[in-house]
């Protein structure tokens, strides 16, 4: 592969880890507002939750990539995004921070879901214990965890696929590069038939890091019962 090629896998990358870290924390935040007993922050989290989950992905890119392009100036932020220049680096963290917004919603339903799942009776379990607040609160987040995983995965999987927007704007990722390199050279389907295969091995070692972490937070009996994955469908 070319080294524009290696480029974009490395700026989707960590546009792919940096916006998607963001979006976890942002939907934590989400779930538990739309948790709290303070009827305002309560309805403030879920109005939230609801636009991040009702706007578009790519209108958030194209609204944050075109704000920094006339407001942002180069010295303001680190540079980390690979292939893209100092003077769009925050043209980048903008689109990530995008990116993000676009998955909390999607996220924080999904984490407030997996606890509501544990029902009342396993709460009220866990809250008559006689844990220390730090013990209780890893203990629900562990058995939160074992049911948000699966369906957490397949949006990090679709938070992959966004990154391709950052192709709108002068982000060296790999959708861009694919998209070049094929107008370029007009090996249009050499190009699609690689960037597919990228795409697809990226998503696959995603699942498979989900898939581990859901084996590691199952239960004893249930890891012994096991001898391999169940296959990938």
């Amino acid at each position: 592969m070319s080294a524009d090629l290696w480029l974009g896998i490395g700026g989707t990358l960590v546009l792919w880890v940096l916006s998607g870290g963001v979006a976890v924390v942002l939907a934590l935040m989400l779930a538990a507002g739309s948790l709290s007993s303070n009827r305002a922050v309560r309805l403030s989290a879920r109005a939230s939750v609801n636009l991040t989950r009702g706007v578009p992905t790519s209108l958030f890119v194209i609204a944050a990539g075109v704000a920094t392009m006339h407001l942002a100036s180069a010295s303001d932020l680190p540079t980390v995004f690979p292939g893209t220049t100092t003077a769009f680096q925050p043209l980048a963290w903008a689109i990530m921070l995008a990116l993000a917004l676009g998955s909390a919603g999607h996220l924080a339903e999904i984490f407030r879901a997996a606890r509501a799942a544990l029902g009342s009776a396993r709460l009220e379990q866990a809250a008559v214990m006689g844990l220390s607040s730090v013990r209780h609160a890893t203990l629900i987040a562990r058995e939160c965890a074992a049911i948000a995983l699966p369906p957490t995965g397949a949006r990090l999987i679709h938070h992959l696929h966004n990154t391709a927007f950052a192709a709108l704007f002068p982000v060296a990722e790999l959708f861009g590069a694919i998209e070049g390199q094929a107008s370029t050279t007009f090996r249009v389907f050499h190009f699609a038939l690689l960037g597919c295969a990228i795409y697809a091995a990226l998503s696959g070692l995603t699942w498979l890091l989900f898939r581990l972490l859901e084996a590691a937070l199952a239960p004893p009996t249930a890891r012994r019962a096991r001898t391999k994955l169940p296959a990938w469908s």
